[in-house]
């Protein structure tokens, strides 16, 4: 069977509860962990990277649309969506600039053109017709040399920008808010799932998931303990939030020994960030405006656990490779500055509001609650 293997984990993983066709990922991505298991890693480093990134500051969009915290027991149920565009410059990389280990660069996974010097999409980069080959000697690990039946494969391609109103990940996130004392508001995000995909779906293989989001959150009005500015007509708090998410993926593919691969085993992908934001808003009738300054902290990670074996790649003695947790990245993405501005509209006690934050991926979200003083 064929498995769309990283596209599919990787939406997987993000769009859970969006209703997205199964259709989006027909192009098949096995062929990239036929590689030696350093060689994969860095091509999918490259390719998931920026999407991966923007995963993880889309997670810190959607905790507030005001900064006047609710009274106790008051509280607010809101699902927002949040997308945090990758940059222009993100959206593609050089193959021949690739370095990993030792700086080394691919040797067995080859461009068929020949052409080193080729710009290839990430996971948001749209179309190429460019052709991978995977040919020549490998030193595995174990000592042992072993030698590529050479075949080819299209590069793997990625969501077409230009048909997407901001090219990043979209983060659904459901949010309650509830008031406490002295103007305090804390917010919880919370979210576990779990399903299988039908073997015979466009994924051609068995799959099992589970997602687990888990986000706290605390609003606190810092006006009311400054005599200088607690009667200006301004709401003022300071936001502190804390959000992780983990989604665990079984799968089993069997492309069968003339078909040269077989893998079987668990992926994984984490991301977490923590939010400080000062926040100001001004009500005027049914609308809200807002806006926030501080900073935002990401990291994220995508792992693919369990044993593959390459029947393509086979030793002297006629023995398939089989490499174990082939994949195993790590993306910090440090401390950055984040500006948001936004506005809400309420309606009786539904609210509805979008923002927009400036950061090194800018984010667009847009929401949908309940609100109840």
């Amino acid at each position: 069977m064929k498995l769309n293997f990283t596209k599919s984990i990787f939406i997987l993983s993000i769009v859970i509860g969006l209703g997205s066709s199964s259709n989006l990922f027909a192009q098949d991505f096995t062929d990239i962990l036929k590689a030696p298991e350093a060689e994969a890693e860095a091509y999918l480093n490259e390719y998931i990277k920026p999407a991966m990134f923007s995963f993880a500051n889309g997670m810190a969009g959607g905790w507030y649309n005001t900064a006047k915290a609710h009274k106790p027991l008051g509280f607010d149920l809101t699902f927002t969506l949040n997308v945090a565009n990758i940059p222009n410059d993100e959206r593609m990389f050089n193959f021949g600039n690739v370095r990993y280990g030792n700086n080394q660069s691919f040797n067995n996974l080859r461009l068929l053109s020949g052409n080193t010097n080729t710009d290839l999409p990430t996971l948001v980069g749209g179309d190429t017709d460019e052709t991978l080959v995977l040919a020549g000697d490998y030193q595995a690990p174990d000592g042992n040399t072993y030698t590529y039946t050479a075949e080819q494969f299209p590069a793997p391609e990625g969501f077409d920008p230009e048909s997407l109103p901001i090219a990043g990940a979209p983060v659904p996130m459901i949010q309650l808010g509830v008031g406490i004392i002295k103007n305090t508001d804390v917010k919880i995000r919370y979210g576990k799932y779990e399903a299988a995909v039908d073997p015979s779906s466009t994924f051609g293989a068995e799959l099992k998931y589970g997602l687990d989001l888990f986000g706290i959150g605390v609003m606190h009005d810092f006006k009311q303990w400054i005599p200088g500015i607690k009667h200006l007509p301004l709401d003022m708090a300071i936001f502190v939030g804390y959000s992780r998410f983990k989604t665990k993926i079984d799968f089993d593919v069997d492309e069968g020994v003339g078909g040269g691969f077989v893998a079987s085993g668990t992926s994984e992908m984490t991301a977490s960030n923590t939010t400080i934001q000062a926040l100001v808003s001004k009500k005027l009738s049914i609308l809200t405006l807002y806006g926030g300054i501080g900073y935002n902290a990401v990291s994220s990670g995508f792992k693919v656990k369990g044993e593959l074996t390459n029947y393509n790649l086979r030793d002297s003695g006629g023995n398939p490779y089989t490499v174990t947790d082939p994949v195993d990245l790590t993306y910090d993405g440090g401390s950055t500055f984040r500006g948001t501005v936004g506005l809400r509209i309420k309606l009786a006690i539904i609210t509805l509001h979008t923002d927009y934050t400036f950061q090194k991926y800018n984010t667009l979200t847009v929401g949908l609650g309940l609100s109840v003083r």
